[in-house]
Formats: structure tokens, sequence, C-alpha cells
């Protein structure tokens, strides 16, 4: 089985105008790819092409195995947006909460994100947080360190692996056991694939157990992301643990 723990709405077809008709490609496409499930992860903007919190939530609240992840920053309406995504976790209508330093300029060390980190660790769900890729500088490792030795209870994921620095990435955070890797749009930039191909597989070696499949799906392609995985040269074990039992257990979905 196959859950893809990260993707979004597609956005790459001007054709597809509604969230419904976006709905049906992506729900087309995992079928296609053969994904048995999938997080759909919200932008924190008021408006956004790939949804918010509350219109991915009421997007999917007919389909079983499409779970929701809810954006949000503390540059956007921060008070009311964390009351909402409080009332959501209430109702178990979101599996996660999704920072994206870098995407917006604040950094991971920035005090007024402690209401994010203590609503994650009250209704125990994971944090997941974009690294890399532009302006980087937001969400360096560093500050994955200082933020898993103050918040031991909380799960962390870290979106991306810090591409293209997966190496300092894993050498500076795989002592923190609640710190996790999510490996989503690793395999889109395919001249860098045999680099990013060798240090996954050094991760998968050592921390298997931590390592989220996901594609950022809406822009990267879910086989190639697939591909990836499968080409690894570890036990088939290990690879399910990737590619569906590691998603299942942290997020605590049901399928």
């Amino acid at each position: 089985m196959i859950i893809d723990a990260h993707l979004h709405l597609p956005c790459y077809d001007d054709a597809l105008i509604s969230l419904s008709d976006k709905k049906n490609r992506l729900l087309d496409d995992l079928s296609k790819a053969g994904v048995d499930g999938a997080i759909v992860i919200a932008d924190s903007e008021i408006s956004s092409p790939i949804g918010t919190p509350l219109e991915c939530v009421a997007l999917f609240s007919d389909t079983k195995n499409i779970f929701a992840m809810g954006g949000i920053s503390p540059l956007i309406e921060y008070d009311a947006r964390l009351a909402q995504l409080e009332e959501f976790l209430v109702r178990g209508l979101l599996v996660a909460c999704k920072l994206y330093p870098g995407h917006e300029a604040f950094y991971m060390d920035d005090p007024r994100l402690g209401r994010v980190f203590q609503l994650c660790e009250k209704y125990d769900v994971p944090l997941a947080v974009h690294t890399g890729w532009d302006h980087a500088q937001y969400n360096h490792p560093k500050y994955f360190v200082k933020l898993a030795e103050a918040y031991p209870a909380l799960r962390i994921v870290i979106c991306h692996v810090f591409w293209p620095h997966i190496d300092l990435c894993y050498n500076m955070t795989a002592a923190y056991p609640n710190i996790y890797y999510d490996i989503s749009s690793l395999a889109h930039k395919t001249k860098c694939l045999k680099k990013t191909r060798a240090s996954l597989q050094r991760i998968a070696q050592n921390s298997a157990e931590r390592i989220l499949f996901g594609s950022d799906y809406g822009v990267c392609s879910i086989q190639d992301h697939i591909a990836m995985v499968e080409s690894l040269d570890i036990e088939n074990s290990a690879k399910q643990r990737i590619l569906y039992e590691n998603a299942a257990n942290l997020y605590k979905l049901r399928l």
C-alpha cells in the first residue's frame, strides 16, 4: 500500500478552475499512480489555488482516504487562524499543522510560533515544516535541533529534508527521535537525482522508520517519487514502512 503524505490540490492546469475540478483530478491521478490514501496540505494564505484549511476540510469531507493538514502563518490573521485550526483539531478534521518559513518571511525561532507548537502538543498531532529550496535561511536545521530539544513530545516533520542540503540536515538532526523526514519534491530535480538518491539511501539504511513518503503532487510527479523509493537498496519491509506504515502511524490514519 502507499500513502502520499504530502500533496496539494493541482494548480498546473489552467483548465482546472474550481476546487471540485481540482479534487476530481487529484483523485484520478492518485488512482492512476496506485496510491491508497493521501494527505492534502492546505495553504496558510487567506486565498490560495491549493485551498485554505476550511476549503480543504470541506472539499474532502466525503472522501474517506483523503486527510487534511492545515497551514498557518504568524503573519496572516494569526489569532483567528489558530482558533480555526483548534476547532478543526477538536473535531478530528485535521491530522497535522503546517508552517511555511521560506515561502513566508519568518524564522523557525520566531517566538510567536510557540502557540503553534503548543497547539500540536495539546492535540497530539505532528507539525510539518517547509524547508530548503529558496530562502532556506528561514528554516535551517539548526532551528529544528533547538525545537526538538525544547519540545521533546512534539513530532516534527522536516518537509523536503532541507533540499539540496540533505546530508547536512540529517547529520544535524538524526539524534532526535521526534524528527521525521518527508521526501516530497526530492525526485523533481532530475539533474540532482543521483546525489539526492545517495543521500536518501543513507537515511533509509539508518532511519527508515522516520522517512515519510510524499510527492508534492500538484507540481511534482507521484510516480517519480515512488520509483525513487523502489530504487533504494533496502529491504522490502523498509520500503513498505516508508511508503505506507510510517505515515499511517505518525498521522494516525485509518484507511
